[in-house]
Parts: C-alpha cells; sequence; structure tokens
C-alpha cells in the first residue's frame, strides 16, 4: 500500500466519510455470516399498500427504446454497458462490477410497464420479472443488496407502478422494506450523485405507498435531497462533479421525486434549483441534443438529458432560456467555456477535478479543450468505456486521454484505482477577452498537486477561420518530455497532414511532431467512447515542446495561415488579418 499517497487521498474527504467507509466495508463483509438474519428481517411486508401514481408513458424515440428492450426481454435477453447476458442470471457472475449492478437496476421493468399502457400482454413479462428476480436475490445477496442498487431498483419499482397501476400492489410488500433498508444504508461514505440518488428513491419510493411510516421515509428523504442539492449544485446551476451525464441522471432522479412528493401533497422546494439544473442543460447542450464528453460521461447521456427535459416541461420548470441557446457562455464555477458561432464551437475546460469530496468521476484533463467545425466534432474528449479497475480506466482518466499537456506521460493529477485521486491540480482561469476580427482568447494555468511543475496554455480562436494553441510548461525536472496532444474525432486523421470531412490544415508553430497512434492497446492511447463497452479507434497526435517548454500550433480553415514573428501572432487569409502580442513568456496578455 502506498502510505503517502492514501494520506493526500483521504486529506480531502469531508468529516465523516472515513468512518462511514469502514462501517460499510465492515457490512460488506459481514453480509455473508448474516445472511439469514438480513433475510428475515427484509421480507416483504404484506401489510404495505400501494398509493396511486401517475406518469405520462414514453412516445416517440423513449416508446422505440422501450419496445427494444421488451423484445430483446422477450427473446431471453438483456442488454448494458455494450454487453448481453441471459436474462435469467441475475448474479452475472464473470461480469464487471458496474455490470453487475445495472441488473438490479430493473431498467427492464420500466420498459415492459410502459409497453403494457399500450399493450396490456406485457404486463405478464414484467410478473415474471419481478418474481425471477425475488427468487434469485433474497435480501443480502452480493450486489442486489447494496445501497446504490437498491436505490436505482426502488426508483424503477416507483417509476413502473406509475405506469401500470398493476403492478403497484405486487410491489408494494417488497418496496416497503426496500425503503427501509435504505435508510438504514445511506451512503454517507460517498456522498455526491449516490447519496443524492438515495435521498430521491426514499422519496419517490415512499410516495408510492400508503401509511405512516412511509410518510415518515419520504419526509426524511425530501429533507435530505433538498440539503443535499441545495449543497451540492454550483451557482452556475452546474452539478458539482462536473460531468454532463451525472447532471442529467441527478436532475432526472429528483424531477421524478419532485413530481410524485406534487401529487401526494408533499412540500418540497427546489424548483429553483432544479429550474437551474435545466437551464445549465440548456446551454450546454449541441446540436442533435448531444452533450459534452468531459469527465465520466457517454454519448448516451442525451436520451437520459431528453427525459429530464421532458419532465421539466411537464412539471412547468423549464427556465427562459431561448436566448441563451446556441450562444457563448462562461459557465465559471463549473470550469467551461463554450464560444459559438453557428456551427462552430470552442470548449475550454478550466475547472477542479471534482468536488473535495468525491472526485472519482473527474479525470485529469485540466486545459483541454473540445472543437467543432462547422458542425463536425474535430478535437474531443476521451469520455469512458469503463469503470473496471485497469488499463482502460486508468487511460480514460488520465491527461494522456485529453486534448492537453502531459509530463513524463503524466497530468496534474495523482489519480489510481479506479475512483481515486490523492493531490490534485490547482486550476486558475483568467478573464476571457475579445480580439480583433471577432476573436477571443481564453487562458488559463495548472500547477501539478505533487511535481509542481505549471502547465500555461492560451487558445486564440476566430470561429470559422483558425484556433491557435500556445503551451508553456515551466518547473520541469530537465529532460522531462512534455507532450500537447490532439485528441482527433474518428472522422478525422493524420497521414502526415489533417485530412477530414472539411479542408484544414495543422500548423506546427513551436515544437516538433513527435508521432501519432490510432487504436493502440499500450499504452492505452487512440481510443474514444460510444458508449460503455464501446471503444472507437481514433487518431491521438504527439506535439513535442521544444527546449524552452513551448509548444504551439494552429488548426486553420484553407487558404488561413498563422505565423510567430517576434513577439506577435500573426493571422492572415481571404478577407482577414489580425495580430496578437505576445509577453516574454510567449503567450497572449
Amino acid at each position: 500500500m502506498n502510505a503517502p499517497r492514501l494520506l493526500r487521498t483521504l486529506w480531502h474527504l469531508r468529516t465523516g466519510q472515513l468512518g462511514a467507509r469502514t462501517l460499510h466495508e465492515f457490512g460488506l463483509r459481514l453480509q455473508p455470516v448474516f445472511a439469514s438474519f438480513t433475510r428475515r428481517r427484509y421480507r416483504p411486508d404484506r401489510s404495505a399498500r400501494p398509493h396511486p401514481l401517475t406518469l405520462a408513458p414514453p412516445e416517440g424515440e423513449g416508446l422505440a427504446r422501450a419496445l427494444a428492450t421488451g423484445e430483446r426481454w422477450r427473446a431471453g435477453k438483456v442488454l448494458h454497458l455494450g454487453l448481453e447476458a441471459d436474462r435469467t442470471d441475475w448474479r452475472a457472475s464473470g461480469m464487471p462490477r458496474l455490470f453487475r449492478y445495472e441488473r438490479h437496476y430493473h431498467s427492464e421493468l420500466v420498459a415492459l410497464a410502459a409497453l403494457s399502457v399500450r399493450e396490456p400482454p406485457w404486463i405478464a413479462d414484467a410478473i415474471a420479472l419481478l418474481d425471477s428476480w425475488a427468487l434469485a436475490c433474497p435480501p443480502g445477496s452480493p450486489d442486489a443488496w447494496e445501497p446504490y442498487p437498491v436505490a436505482r431498483r426502488i426508483l424503477s419499482w416507483a417509476e413502473a407502478s406509475a405506469l401500470a397501476p398493476q403492478l403497484a400492489p405486487l410491489l408494494a410488500p417488497q418496496l416497503l422494506v426496500h425503503l427501509r433498508f435504505l435508510r438504514r444504508h445511506l451512503e454517507w461514505h460517498l456522498l455526491g450523485n449516490h447519496l443524492l440518488c438515495d435521498a430521491a428513491a426514499l422519496l419517490a419510493g415512499a410516495a408510492s405507498l400508503e401509511g405512516a411510516e412511509a410518510a415518515a421515509l419520504g419526509k426524511f428523504g425530501a429533507v435530505l435531497l433538498a440539503r443535499e442539492l441545495k449543497r451540492q449544485l454550483l451557482p452556475d446551476g452546474g452539478y458539482s462533479e462536473r460531468t454532463a451525464h451525472y447532471h442529467a441522471l441527478v436532475l432526472r432522479d429528483a424531477l421524478l421525486a419532485l413530481s410524485f412528493a406534487r401529487q401526494r401533497g408533499w412540500p418540497l422546494r427546489l424548483e429553483h434549483e432544479l429550474s437551474s439544473m435545466l437551464g445549465w442543460l440548456l446551454i450546454v447542450r449541441r446540436e442533435g441534443f448531444d452533450l459534452p464528453c468531459l469527465n465520466d460521461a457517454v454519448p448516451q447521456a442525451r436520451l437520459i438529458a431528453r427525459e429530464a427535459l421532458a419532465r421539466g416541461m411537464e412539471l412547468d420548470l423549464l427556465p427562459d432560456t431561448e436566448q441563451h441557446q446556441g450562444q457563448s457562455a462562461r459557465l465559471r464555477e463549473t470550469g467551461w467555456t463554450i464560444v459559438r458561432d453557428d456551427r462552430h464551437e470552442l470548449l475550454f475546460e478550466h475547472g477542479p477535478l471534482g468536488p473535495e469530496e468525491q472526485p472519482g468521476h473527474g479525470h485529469s484533463d485540466a486545459l483541454s479543450y473540445e472543437l467543432i467545425w462547422d458542425g463536425v466534432p474535430l478535437i474531443t474528449d476521451s469520455g469512458v468505456t469503463s469503470y473496471q479497475l485497469g488499463p482502460v480506466r486508468d487511460f480514460e482518466r488520465s491527461a494522456r486521454a485529453h486534448a492537453t499537456v502531459t509530463v513524463d506521460g503524466q497530468g496534474p493529477d495523482e489519480l489510481w484505482a479506479a475512483f481515486r485521486a490523492g493531490a490534485r491540480g490547482e486550476v486558475l482561469a483568467l478573464p476571457a477577452r475579445e480580439l480583433d476580427c471577432g476573436g477571443h482568447r481564453l487562458r488559463g494555468s495548472v500547477r501539478a498537486g505533487r511535481a509542481g511543475w505549471v502547465h500555461e496554455r492560451a487558445l486564440v480562436y476566430w470561429p470559422r477561420r483558425a484556433l491557435v494553441v500556445l503551451d508553456r510548461v515551466s518547473g520541469a525536472l530537465p529532460g522531462a518530455e512534455i507532450l500537447s496532444r490532439l485528441c482527433l474525432d474518428p472522422r478525422w486523421s493524420y497521414p502526415g497532414e489533417l485530412q477530414g470531412p472539411h479542408p484544414l490544415s495543422l500548423q506546427l508553430l513551436r515544437g516538433a511532431v513527435a508521432g501519432a497512434v490510432c487504436g493502440g492497446l499500450e499504452p492505452r492511447e487512440g481510443w474514444v467512447s460510444e458508449g460503455f463497452g464501446k471503444p472507437v479507434a481514433r487518431t491521438s497526435l504527439r506535439l513535442r515542446a521544444d527546449g524552452r517548454g513551448q509548444c504551439a500550433y494552429a488548426l486553420c480553415a484553407a487558404g488561413v495561415n498563422i505565423s510567430l514573428e517576434g513577439a506577435r501572432l500573426i493571422a492572415r487569409g481571404p478577407g482577414f488579418a489580425a495580430q496578437v502580442t505576445l509577453k516574454p513568456d510567449g503567450l497572449p496578455a
């Protein structure tokens, strides 16, 4: 065990997290010992009675996805994280841990319940799912009865009960004991989105039941949800883990809980917070409802975001953000600056790794960027394909997977295991500046948490014409290899020159090309995520800094030329000429 690294990790935890983690791990190890007691304690309570709730069934794309899930279920299969398995294999031995968790979320039950609204025979499939699971996974079973799968299952059961009232009396006896279990096993050791999910599940599940006990559990869930959401929400409306994927997931869960609380007449004053989160989502969404894939995120998060926005519309919470959609924005607390011009977009990432106490979904991507050129992604973030401990997870969290700088292969953050972080980089963003000819200057710096070197980056962007990237690293050890990476979307390649859907050029201003890799297995470079379990090969180009630790390059439209002339950056093109003064450190002011 690396004791210093462990201490650097524990230093950032909130009061009580370490003790909660110890109790959680201790409880998991005692599960087999107390299995018979757990089964007796949490056997179905036949006194539980459902409370009727309503939910609009999915339409369009949502209905099509439900139908695909239902047909796969009838064919004897389930699909999670890009992996297919036998629907009767509830233990899913040999599968990754997250897949085993997903098996117990019961997303298939929601799909079957939604289909039964239009075609009643689907209800028999839903009942069969519940019977099969209850037989295979009694209370205390591994994976199925960990807090997070329990919380997600409660949300699925509450949603299924509202969609298909025939299921409500069957679910109520188990739903009540699930709520009791979750109340005793809240994820204080993780906090973050896990605790928010627990709170939303307590509220939504309790609203689905009659009785004083359910009402008390719902009240507790409402207080916890309101408190944690207010604590974890950033002033700019973003979610503190700084991933659009988990932002949409947290928002969708909270909106479901709010919908059910309103139907019960239970007070839950979260309209301001949820409206702010909806506004943030509207600001960052792209054409086709794609979302940025920074940190732990997959492209399919757009489906969750659409569900959240549809629910926000039903609850009359959508903010008036028409003037912001498709426009530039600086999300100061999230740490994202977005410059847009019609179908051109630059996203500059200058935020922290994540919340101090929960950085597990953050990547070492400080000062990285994504670039969309005339509607086509050009430079893209890696996203994520796996949460499984190992080289894939290590790579996807590392600076090597992002359009930023590494020093001897390392970024500014000390990442380890699958979700741990020791020392963290200290990021500073300078105010953006407007330049001549419609240009923009974005600038920031990051100090490496352990090594102490400093990476400074400036982006000079003229939409439709050119993006210039200027990097400078100081404080690195003599002889250290300093590389600036260009992570190209799979539609682009670099066989000596940039090739892709548009006629663009890569112009090297400082430094030298150090090579490119596409789909390489070692050292795990050259991949981008199309979803969990779906890595796609893409070219990752490496540029080596010069002897002063400086590297500079430009991505230019046809006919545009960029040059460095003394202390000036000169840009020329058809009907276009601009210059930017550089400081002695080689970066613009």
